[in-house]
């Protein structure tokens, strides 16, 4: 019975949080070819990201403010992410992983917040999901190779 209870808990529990998440974002732009995820060409890098609008605010101009702030930072994030992860498997005998993430975000942390969003999208929430893009000469190259 307990394990039952567990289980029901946990399920209501992702179904609440699935709920609560931004809706209807997402395949927005219609008939474009857009790439929204990964390099575009040996310079250029996109992810998309999602943020939420600041609790409290009732003014839309705010609310869709804040969640874009949100969604840029998610975005950054995510870029250094992947780039700490493409160096650190180029990078064969690394020992201290910690400090080659942190030399990675000291080497690319000007491009990632130097990026644009090139697409943003709200739902009636104002939730807002964006396209950011980071470039750079030879990006690929360096995220990659270390080569500068």
């Amino acid at each position: 019975m307990k394990k039952f209870l567990v289980l029901t808990a946990l399920i209501l529990s992702v179904a609440v949080i699935a709920s609560c998440g931004p809706r209807s974002l997402g395949g927005q732009v219609k008939g474009e070819s857009f790439i929204t995820e990964g390099w575009v060409d040996d310079h250029t890098f996109r992810v998309t990201a999602t943020g939420a609008p600041k609790p409290g605010l009732t003014n839309k101009i705010q609310r869709r403010g804040t969640a874009k702030e949100s969604a840029i930072m998610v975005a950054q994030k995510t870029i250094i992410e992947k780039f700490k992860g493409a160096r650190l498997e180029g990078a064969a005998g690394s020992v201290d992983y910690a400090s080659s993430g942190i030399a990675i975000m000291k080497e690319f942390g000007g491009v990632v917040k130097g990026g644009s969003v090139k697409k943003e999208t709200y739902d009636d929430d104002d939730n807002c999901e964006i396209v950011y893009e980071v470039m750079s000469r030879n990006l690929k190259k360096q995220v990659q190779f270390g080569v500068q």
